[in-house]
């Protein structure tokens, strides 16, 4: 923003000038107001100014000036966060074991827990010790998990883990007869372009990437992440693929150009030029086009499919949901797996270095080619299936058994999967100890 807007009338009728003593004290209240009365995509609800307090600290300010359409279940999307300028920039980049994980209720017992990870990423503590998806960790250093001691699992010293797998003879967990050593938390960065493979069944060739957040590479101006995104792409393209599963089960959101690049490389090639979408902006700064940009594709390919299958749950977010509705006028679009949040908006960075803070409102909604952006509370799945619904089936990304892979190959067989399978008990809350970038919106 260029210099300071005139101060607010909050002050009153007094006659003494203290603009210089003031202005220090509410140069980061005015900053964030100054701004957001330009961007906010609801700055229609923004509060009067002699309804604000400019003395408030800048957390409990900016919470004064957020729409009550901002968010979901109590939960604004927009943010602001303190800025660390060691990190700034390092968009993919966690710190701790590197897996994500639920916990489980033990069978007869009231307060042992199972932790079954869900997703190990490579570079990690975990990933090098050779923890992987579908494993389950029994204990900590001997001990039964609880609820006292499980938040270890984020991050500490390093762990002596009893490892086990599900027996489907015996219907049970079973440990593997050695324990394993996991290394101290640490910093470790994680790939989004997990895993690619290529299944053949006759006439089809299907490919399958499992695509873990919408970021472009290691900072905020590298594409280290888009070109093994192109890349992955060659790669089905040289293998004739003429079917595709896009496993975004567990990507909550990311950056928008990652995810036109996505599209233009999915979508029919005669949707090339075509447009992909709009940004519609408050009325103050009004509509943005978005095209499929065959010049975005660079290295890679587009595979000019006319269906794509998506593997879905309640992760699944922003980003992912903004490709689904984009590309939903184009092609056939299936979804698999569970309902999605429902996040049909896109927010901006504003990065302030004297204040050391950086802003992340929501500057507008996403719609597609049609106009349509009817998915606040989620696209349901067209196929319902419950990973947790099968632990003989819950294997690692690729196992063509793998129960959400499955009922893809499955339907592009054309057959109707039987989904049903022994259904966990007392399942509870996902925790995430993967550098994966959590997004509330779609990122300009």
């Amino acid at each position: 923003m260029a210099g300071l807007l005139t101060l607010p009338l909050y002050f009153g009728g007094c006659a003494v000038d203290r603009w210089e003593a003031y202005a220090g004290r509410t140069q980061t209240d005015r900053w964030i107001d100054d701004t957001m009365r330009v961007w906010y995509y609801w700055k229609q609800d923004i509060p009067h100014t002699n309804d604000l307090n400019y003395f408030s600290p800048p957390f409990e300010f900016f919470a004064s000036v957020l729409s009550e359409q901002d968010g979901k279940g109590g939960q604004p999307f927009s943010t602001i966060d303190s800025l660390e300028s060691a990190t700034r920039g390092v968009a993919s980049t966690g710190y701790g074991y590197g897996f994500q994980y639920t916990t489980n209720h033990v069978e007869d017992n009231d307060t042992a827990l199972y932790a079954r990870l869900l997703y190990v990423s490579p570079d990690s503590p975990a990933g090098e010790a050779g923890l992987e998806r579908g494993d389950w960790i029994m204990e900590l250093d001997g001990k039964p998990i609880t609820e006292d001691n499980a938040a270890r699992l984020n991050g500490c010293d390093g762990l002596t883990l009893t490892v086990g797998y599900y027996d489907t003879a015996r219907d049970t967990i079973v440990a593997y007869a050695e324990p394993l050593t996991l290394a101290p938390a640490r910093s470790y960065t994680d790939n989004p372009v997990h895993y690619r493979n290529v299944y053949v069944s006759g006439s089809k060739r299907v490919g399958y990437l499992v695509y873990n957040h919408f970021t472009g590479g290691l900072t905020e101006s590298s594409t280290e992440y888009d070109d093994d995104l192109r890349e992955a792409f060659r790669y089905f393209a040289s293998e004739q693929v003429n079917e595709f599963v896009l496993d975004l089960r567990y990507n909550n959101g990311g950056q928008l150009s990652c995810a036109s690049l996505l599209c233009a490389m999915l979508a029919p090639s005669s949707a090339l030029g075509q447009p992909l979408g709009y940004l519609e902006f408050n009325e103050s700064i009004g509509e943005q086009e978005m095209t499929f940009d065959e010049s975005l594709i660079q290295g890679g390919a587009n595979l000019n499919l006319s269906r794509l299958y998506v593997l879905t749950s309640a992760e699944t977010a922003s980003a992912s949901e903004m490709v689904i509705n984009s590309l939903k006028p184009y092609m056939e679009v299936v979804l698999i797996g569970g309902t999605t949040v429902g996040k049909n908006v896109a927010s901006r960075a504003f990065v302030n270095e004297e204040l050391m803070l950086v802003m992340r409102p929501i500057v507008c909604k996403l719609s597609n080619a049609r106009h349509e952006s009817d998915y606040a509370e989620g696209f349901p799945a067209d196929v319902s299936v419950d990973e947790n619904g099968d632990m003989a089936r819950f294997l690692p990304f690729g196992n063509p058994d793998e129960l959400m892979l499955h009922t893809a190959l499955e339907l592009i067989n054309g057959n109707l999967p039987e989904t049903q399978g022994r259904t966990q008990k007392k399942t509870t809350v996902v925790y995430n100890s993967v550098g994966r970038k959590a997004s509330k919106a779609v990122e300009m």
